[in-house]
């Protein structure tokens, strides 16, 4: 059971799942990367579908709406903003790198699936950003002992 929720918790937000993995369940350092490291790759596998459904959507939608593709204006939102900055500033590597870190494993697949959908190692630098992440936080929390400093 606590091995599901391992998973469960690390598909959705990964950075948030290594202190109850390690501290409340007490797993080791390999059943830690396991399970994390599965959860973290169902999430991107999952957020991969349902992001090119729901592009592929709206898409279909807005152009339906019209007659023909939408030409609006766009209005920039805070959240829009950012979103470019961190595409034009850092791109694919920094949506990797940032993803399983600060944003969350389905919104980092959301904007790779819709920014870098046809390059074809996008989806392996998200893998691989979050397997690094995954032992960076592994070994940093397992080398940190809270309960001897009590």
């Amino acid at each position: 059971m606590k091995a599901l929720l391992i998973i469960l918790s690390a598909t959705w937000k990964f950075a948030a799942t290594f202190p109850v993995a390690i501290y409340i369940f007490e797993m080791t350092f390999i059943e830690t990367l396991v399970y994390t490291n599965m959860g973290g790759l169902i999430g991107i596998i999952v957020s991969l579908f349902f992001s090119k459904a729901l592009i592929h959507l709206w898409n279909k939608f807005t152009s339906k709406k019209s007659g023909r593709p939408k030409k609006n204006k766009k209005t920039f939102t805070q959240f829009n903003r950012r979103v470019v900055l961190l595409k034009t500033k850092y791109g694919m590597p920094g949506i990797a790198i940032l993803t399983p870190v600060l944003l969350s494993i389905p919104l980092g697949t959301f904007l790779t699936a819709k920014y870098y959908r046809h390059k074809k190692n996008s989806y392996l630098l998200l893998i691989v950003g979050q397997v690094v992440w995954s032992f960076i936080y592994t070994i940093i929390l397992t080398q940190l002992n809270f309960n001897s400093l009590t």
